[in-house]
């Protein structure tokens, strides 16, 4: 199966989308570029949808998937969502030419839907006004057409999102992934089914021989409840693919929307500070005013006085200087009342111990005394009128560590005036966090971890029920005794059926078995970077193919885990796998790969550029961001395998996707 062009009409971001995606055998790749949100995954998603169809579910799902650019200049009103896919695809050896229509139109508030095939001239189209008879006839043509190029069940193998690859690894333990994938590429399953409808056929004949009616009826019963048990365990898996589908599907819009929670967590986080700022900045503006008030009412003795002695400074200063050379120079001298002392003391001996002629006069010569001491010390004190108390005061107005508080109370205006004229912006930002806050319905995220407990439910009920069959297989087996031996060539026949589909699926699995290995191990080399050159073998079980287990082993023979592979590793591994698949299946289909490096580090990245993609199938369509295949670096190592490069761009004011011949600039040289 090839592509050939992909046509779609008012689908998501497209309002027109036309691409010829022809290759050639030597050029099997289509290099499709965008940046995020350009339309890439809408891409991905309107080939696939082409093939297999949308189920839209109302009329509000139908104004979802509708171009918003289209139905705000005109309205939906008549107009139709269009996926045509045209294809070409192999019968009896021969090339047949298909082109695949599928429209959808809004009428009464219903979705409408019309397909239609055309087949080599041949056409079967089929839509909600098609009588019930006709539109099942054409409607199971279209689908075995589409299955015998690419069942849908095997479409996610070939067309898949690369980081949904690891997702899968994730939700599934990986041998049991790849027991999946080999089983359903490699035609498997058949077998399988087979096994099961011979043994339904075995268990009634086995009953219709039994003579007695006894143990036919036990029999039977045993028999009924193998099979509802077989039901049961076919519908819990039929669940649990479903659950593990929705994960899929769901783990991109489950991640977004959590992140979404936690980006309204975090705007309402921002929201609380500049509420607090504001709130804060009222305060402080509330406290200057009072501050204000309470200086004006102190302003003679905090400001004025404090500003004269600001101004006085220098003079006092200077007497208090004085003051203290006076006292220094005083420190020896004596003072009038030691000089009276002294004097009196001095005179009242003299006139004890010695005769005098005459009374000696005391005040005069204290008088003369102190006269003596002033005009020998040459100490003048010009402040000699100051106290000691007043000296005090003066030392203390000038030189005392009191602030002025209008220099604070300055400081605070200019910041608080800073902070109100941010007011507006903060209350701004406000309302414009607000409005981010998209209000979305967060039960996907409840939806998404329930289903999550439903996988693990299922998988516990599905072993339960498995161990229960074969409690009763063993139970079924004793009745084989009671069972006449009467030669019955269709009863001996059914006997061996069961057993032969059994061992025939074993038989291809061990015949495949080596090539899978061989080539695993080979490619593994090659693509695994962290191992690459060190593996020595691949194994995979060989008992049958309900129970194919998987494991790389170093050439040192220890085994390399898969569990302990890091998400790039698991990706790497589970690629390698689909190119084998490829290779060993049954189909040939295109491989459609969105978001192409996935996980990978750089290392890798470039392995799987330059040795992976070149020769992975006859048609490979990549589509890329500008980091993960560069124009400057990457473009040019697997540009002579690239037959056709197209770039995505996003057209915000008409809201649609546009389109370019080219690699964000560059194209392919012939």
């Amino acid at each position: 199966m090839k592509i050939k062009k992909i046509h779609v009409e008012n689908y998501k971001t497209y309002k027109i989308l036309d691409l010829n995606l022809e290759v050639s055998d030597d050029r099997p790749i289509i290099l499709i570029g965008g940046g995020n949100g350009c339309g890439k995954t809408t891409l991905f998603d309107a080939i696939y949808h082409a093939l297999y169809g949308l189920k839209i579910k109302d009329a509000k799902h139908f104004e979802e998937l509708f171009n918003a650019g289209v139905k705000n200049e005109s309205g939906i009103l008549n107009k139709h969502i269009i996926l045509e896919i045209t294809f070409s695809g192999m019968v009896l050896n021969q090339e047949q030419q298909y082109k695949l229509k599928r429209g959808y139109m809004l009428a009464d508030n219903r979705v409408l839907e019309s397909t239609t095939l055309n087949m080599g001239g041949n056409q079967f189209t089929y839509g909600s006004g098609t009588p019930q008879t006709q539109k099942s006839q054409n409607e199971e043509i279209v689908n075995k057409i589409i299955a015998a190029n690419l069942p849908a069940e095997l479409s996610n193998y070939f067309l898949f999102d690369a980081m949904k690859t690891s997702e899968l690894v994730k939700e599934e333990q990986i041998n049991k992934l790849i027991m999946k994938n080999i089983n359903s590429v490699m035609g498997f399953n058949k077998y399988a089914q087979l096994r099961k409808v011979s043994e339904t056929l075995l268990d009634e004949k086995k009953a219709e021989r039994m003579q007695n009616e006894t143990m036919r009826k036990e029999y039977s019963n045993l028999t009924q409840k193998k099979q509802e048990l077989d039901g049961d365990i076919a519908r819990l898996k039929t669940e649990y693919a479903a659950a593990i589908n929705y994960a899929n599907d769901n783990k991109e819009q489950y991640d977004l929307v959590k992140d979404g929670k936690n980006a309204d967590d975090i705007t309402r986080d921002q929201m609380k500070t500049i509420e607090q700022s504001l709130e804060n900045t009222a305060r402080r503006e509330v406290e200057f005013r009072q501050d204000m008030d309470n200086l004006v009412k102190d302003l003679e003795t905090k400001v004025i006085f404090l500003k004269l002695a600001n101004q006085l400074k220098a003079e006092v200063d200077l007497i208090l200087y004085a003051k203290e050379e006076a006292k220094s120079k005083c420190a020896n001298i004596l003072s009038d009342e030691q000089i009276e002392s002294f004097t009196r003391n001095l005179v009242l001996l003299i006139e004890e111990r010695y005769t005098t002629s005459s009374k000696i006069d005391v005040l005069s010569l204290i008088n003369e005394l102190k006269k003596q001491q002033k005009s020998g010390s040459g100490n003048e004190d010009k402040y000699a009128f100051l106290t000691d108390d007043e000296i005090s005061k003066l030392d203390k107005l000038v030189n005392s560590a009191i602030v002025n508080p209008l220099t604070g109370l300055d400081e605070k205006r200019t910041q608080l005036n800073q902070e109100i004229l941010e007011m507006p912006r903060q209350r701004e930002q406000l309302k414009q966090k607000q409005q981010t806050l998209n209000g979305s319905d967060y039960t996907i995220i409840e939806m998404y971890e329930a289903n999550n407990r439903r996988i693990q439910d299922l998988k516990d009920e599905i072993e339960r029920k498995e161990n229960e069959l074969k409690d009763l297989t063993k139970k079924i087996a004793t009745y084989d005794y009671d069972i006449p031996q009467i030669p019955d060539p269709q009863y001996d026949m059914l006997c061996k059926l069961p057993n032969f589909f059994k061992a025939l699926s074993a038989q291809l699995l061990r015949e495949k078995k080596s090539s899978i290995e061989r080539m695993m191990r080979d490619q593994l080399n090659i693509n695994l970077v962290a191992y690459a050159g060190v593996i020595g073998r691949v194994e995979l079980s060989a008992k049958d193919s309900t129970e194919i287990s998987f494991k790389i082993f170093h050439k040192n023979n220890n085994e390399i885990y898969l569990s302990q592979l890091n998400a790039g590793a698991k990706q790497t591994v589970m690629q390698v796998l689909l190119k084998v698949l490829y290779n060993l299946g049954d189909y040939e289909p295109p491989v459609m790969i969105d978001t192409v490096m996935g996980v990978l580090d750089k290392e890798s990245r470039e392995v799987i550029l330059e040795r992976y993609f070149p020769d992975l199938a006859h048609q490979t369509i990549l589509l890329s961001t500008d980091t993960e295949i560069t124009a400057e670096q990457d473009f040019e190592k697997i540009q002579a395998y690239v037959s056709k490069t197209f770039t995505l761009h996003r057209d915000k004011e008409n809201q649609c996707t546009t389109i370019s011949e080219d690699y964000f600039g560059l194209k392919t040289r012939e």
